[in-house]
């Protein structure tokens, strides 16, 4: 087939071995995909076999996760029409060839998931004034670049050794993501970020970066992700978020920012997933955040956040349905960002990093199936006051906790229709009353903590309840000395519902005693107001009535009178005798 121009093999994982010898006649190829195929083999080798006369044709080769291993070729840049070179998930190592800058067409180069060593600098870059998307994370190569390198479109080289601050001048006016996570950046974040017109993703989780972020201007932001997670920035919550009314994705978390939550946080009305975990801050939670509509994850513990839970949460339509497409919320896979310079739509993965939640009593990683997590995560604070019945209203939630608080009252009933719940923690409050019977309806359930409170009553049972925590179930229920019954040592009495009310064969002779009773003290009433009714208003009755008890007082004085007589003779004549 010498007038082939494409060929794509990808997602075939029982493809092996090498480029066959008669590839070679291809001439006019331009397009080569094999992702996703088991070629493995060394990458020098392989492009080889490729057809020398489409060399300079060829504009795309897509070669990732092919297990391939080896270094890059040297003469890579004799492919001089290239625009699309992707070996990412590999296993290649060695340096990045020199050749590489020869590649004036290329707008698109993924080298990230491998072992690739040595340095990529200005020489490699510098000619690539057209590149839109450069990968380089996962690897171990040092970047150096100097202050006239133009950032591409997007830039991700997470997870390597950066270890210079960001420059405090960054000329990047096409930088819609810059993606450095997992690196040793020091510093602080540079004022000149506020520059980047069309920045939409910037993650500069897991640094050592330090200080107040910058305040910038109202209209020069457009993020729609901001990941700062686990540095050491401090000062209060962010002011020119305010302006941010596209952010979907906010991650502050393990950091040291300080002060109130502002009511404004209303105001971000796109935003999807909220982590202020491990912080500093203080005060109320606004009862504005309930105003997000699209929230589904809200991560605010480990802080000092004092006062009650806002009572309306069930506006928070997010939380409020199950099994949610993602295409609905703003987290719709892919983030898409226009580039004028381009001229078309590129898509961007929206999340590329392994997120910790903490749920069913550890902390699990999430990547992709983050955007599925409906979570609400408010412990280890100050919080007071009742656990709001709304809750109920959210029956998207597959995590709940509380714990580590001084709420105080009964545990909502309404918990029991959260039938996507699966992980539910309470503990560690000063909750009291029975546990109600509706949570054993929690089928999904895999993690359960309501130990520490002050309930009482007897334990529910049910099919899913009984077969948590299999090796040591009583921990579930621990430190609340007014429970009884399975799995905890101390029984119930009989006479114990599992809601505490006494029942019994005595408590049923009794209330039935008390009916019988009580119907004969009604039935008494009602028959002398009768006859009373009857002899007010009828004459005759009343006459009839009269002499009729005269007559019966006749007759009984006079059977006293002779009674008497006969016994007192009867007396007189023995004692004579």
């Amino acid at each position: 087939m010498t007038a082939l121009q494409v060929l794509d093999m990808q997602d075939n994982d029982n493809i092996t071995g090498m480029f066959p010898p008669t590839l070679k006649n291809l001439c006019n190829l331009q397009e080569v995909v094999f992702t996703g195929t088991n070629l493995g083999g060394d990458i020098t080798e392989q492009m080889e076999r490729l057809p020398r006369c489409a060399w300079d044709k060829l504009q795309a080769l897509n070669l990732d996760a092919t297990n391939m291993t080896g270094n890059l070729p040297v003469w890579l840049g004799n492919m001089t029409n290239l625009m699309d070179f992707s070996v990412s998930g590999n296993q290649l190592s060695g340096p990045v060839p020199l050749g590489l800058g020869a590649l004036t067409k290329l707008t698109v180069l993924y080298l990230g998931q491998n072992n690739l060593t040595g340095i990529i600098s200005e020489g490699h870059l510098a000619n690539l004034r057209n590149m839109v998307i450069l990968d380089l994370s996962y690897t171990y190569l040092k970047v150096v670049v100097g202050s006239t390198w133009t950032p591409p479109f997007k830039l991700d080289i997470s997870r390597n050794f950066l270890s210079a601050p960001l420059p405090s001048d960054l000329q990047a006016p096409e930088l819609a993501a810059l993606v450095l996570f997992s690196n040793y950046i020091p510093g602080s974040v540079p004022l000149s970020i506020c520059d980047l017109q069309i920045l939409a993703i910037l993650d500069l989780s897991n640094n050592l970066l330090v200080g107040e972020l910058p305040q910038c201007r109202v209209a020069s932001l457009g993020i729609s992700t901001l990941l700062l997670e686990n540095n050491s920035l401090s000062g209060e919550f962010p002011s020119f978020l305010r302006s941010c009314t596209k952010i979907t994705f906010l991650d502050l978390a393990r950091n040291n920012f300080h002060g109130s939550l502002p009511k404004w946080i209303g105001d971000l009305s796109s935003l999807v997933i909220f982590r202020l975990r491990s912080n500093m801050f203080s005060g109320q939670i606004p009862s504005e955040i309930t105003e997000l509509e699209d929230l589904q994850y809200l991560d605010l513990a480990k802080n000092n956040i004092s006062g009650i839970i806002p009572q309306s949460l069930a506006t928070l339509k997010g939380m409020s349905s199950e099994n949610q497409d993602p295409r609905q919320t703003g987290l719709n896979g892919p983030f898409v960002q226009t580039s004028e310079r381009f001229g078309e739509v590129m898509e961007f993965e929206w999340y590329d990093d392994s997120l910790f939640v903490a749920i069913k009593g550890r902390e699990l990683p999430y990547s992709s199936q983050l955007k599925y997590m409906v979570s609400i995560d408010l412990s280890s604070n100050n919080l007071v006051g009742n656990v709001p019945e709304e809750v109920g209203s959210l029956i998207g939630l597959i995590n709940l906790n509380l714990s580590f608080n001084q709420l105080t009252g009964n545990i909502p009933y309404q918990i029991g229709v959260l039938q996507s719940l699966e992980s539910l923690d309470l503990s560690h409050n000063q909750l009291s009353g029975e546990i109600p019977q509706t949570l054993s309806n929690l089928t999904s359930l895999g993690e359960f903590n309501l130990s520490y409170n002050n309930l009482s009553g007897r334990i529910p049972s049910g099919p899913q309840l009984n077969t948590l925590h299999t090796d040591d179930p009583a921990s579930m229920y621990i430190g609340n000395t007014g429970l009884c019954g399975h799995p905890l040592p101390n029984n119930c009495s009989e006479n114990e519902t599992p809601h505490g009310h006494p029942i019994g064969e005595d408590n049923n002779v009794w209330s039935t005693e008390m009916s019988f009773t009580l119907g004969i003290i009604v039935g008494f009433l009602l028959g002398l107001w009768l006859v009373f009714c009857a002899l007010l208003f009828k004459k005759t009755w009343r006459i009839a009535y009269f002499r009729l008890f005269d007559n019966l007082y006749d007759r009984a004085y006079v059977f006293v009178v002779v009674s008497w007589a006969l016994w007192f003779r009867q007396a007189s004549a023995s004692s004579s005798t």
